[in-house]
């Protein structure tokens, strides 16, 4: 129950509940203290109520580094993912949960695009703060009020401080995958077969990770598939494992590699991401970049006559409309040979309604009673 007392000129406004400490603020007006004793009592009841006393003894930087010790342990984080929560601790680690409201959201999000950060990436900085809050909160029950993040988003879009991702609708010719691969077969220190990996990407829509990951041993020959081991997903990563088929010459590519070890394609998936620009920038390629084979690799499987559920096998997508985002499907190769309408002549004659209604009556059932 909440208590007022006047002290003073001053009205104290105190609230005992069991289960939680005791809530005392002192105001100008007795009116002012019973709002906010109500308010506060209603919060309390419905488990809402933010104590700034006690955030203000948390930091953002503290609560990500629990997050990073406790649930990194039990799910590991990503590389993209460790690299924004670094960066929150870097400019936000002093940050009290207590001051953590929308001002700050906002002065953040101008601060990132100060130092040259995108509306993409300030926007998924605040995604993975947002997902170490609700860990706060559910599991660790700090009491946090509502996300200033969420509450946010709409005027931080409207300032273009944060985006959405571009669609990327750049495929390269065949023309162009043949002078990259030409490239680094003329490269006499070229140790990493970049040629087969190239046409294997396509061939596969794999990304490099996951070529980098592939075993001789989850190969099956007869059914020419392969295993795919904790391919990527947005909600379960470690043990979503995937058969694949190895198509076109994909199988072929698997077969002519060395079998020096235990890896397919023995390699680190950066280097790809390395080599192939510079290729691309002697070639005078501009903006084309590895993963683009993957995107190439689905574009090239739909127009090859895969139905949506047969490339989501594939490319491992379980939201069959995230294949939107891959796929670019050039205009000039919709143009099909229409049938050639029929000479009137040789037209078959539409059958008369009264035909059709008397057949389906003959067909109808007679009624019972």
């Amino acid at each position: 129950m909440a208590s007022i007392i006047k002290i003073g000129d001053k009205w104290r406004a105190q609230i005992r509940r069991k289960g939680h400490p005791t809530i005392t603020r002192t105001f100008d007006k007795k009116a002012l203290a019973e709002r906010w004793a109500q308010q506060v009592e209603i919060d309390v009841r419905n488990g809402g109520f933010a104590d700034d006393r006690r955030l203000a003894q948390f930091t953002i930087g503290a609560l990500i580094t629990k997050y990073e010790e406790e649930v990194g342990k039990l799910r590991p984080i990503g590389r993209s993912k460790a690299g924004a929560l670094d960066m929150l601790k870097r400019h936000l680690g002093e940050t009290s949960l207590a001051r953590w409201d929308e001002a700050a959201v906002l002065d953040y999000a101008k601060k990132r695009k100060k130092m040259g950060a995108g509306g993409v990436t300030v926007g998924m900085e605040f995604t993975y703060l947002d997902g170490v809050l609700e860990m706060a909160r559910s599991l660790w029950k700090l009491p946090l009020p509502p996300s200033p993040i969420a509450s946010s988003r709409k005027n931080l879009r409207y300032l273009g401080l944060i985006t959405k991702s571009k669609r990327r609708d750049w495929r390269p010719t065949p023309a162009e995958i043949d002078d990259i691969c030409e490239w680094f077969r003329k490269k006499a220190r070229q140790r990493i077969p970049m040629w087969d990996i190239i046409h294997f990407a396509i061939a596969t829509a794999m990304r490099a990770s996951e070529i980098t990951r592939l075993r001789w041993d989850d190969i099956h020959p007869a059914d020419r598939t392969i295993l795919i081991r904790d391919r990527k997903d947005p909600e379960e990563k470690i043990g979503n494992d995937q058969t694949v088929p190895l198509l076109g010459e994909a199988w072929t590519i698997v077969q002519r590699q060395p079998r020096s070890g235990d890896f397919i394609f023995p390699y680190n998936a950066p280097s790809f991401s390395s080599l192939f620009p510079r290729a691309c920038n002697t070639l005078g390629i501009v903006d084309l970049r590895f993963h683009d084979l993957r995107h190439e690799g689905v574009s090239r499987l739909f127009e090859s006559g895969y139905t949506i559920e047969q490339v989501a096998l594939i490319s491992g997508h379980k939201d069959w409309r995230q294949l939107q985002r891959y796929t670019q499907i050039r205009a000039k190769n919709l143009h099909r040979k229409l049938p050639t309408p029929l000479d009137k002549s040789k037209r078959k004659p539409r059958p008369q309604v009264g035909a059709v209604i008397g057949f389906a009556a003959k067909r109808r059932p007679a009624r019972v009673g």
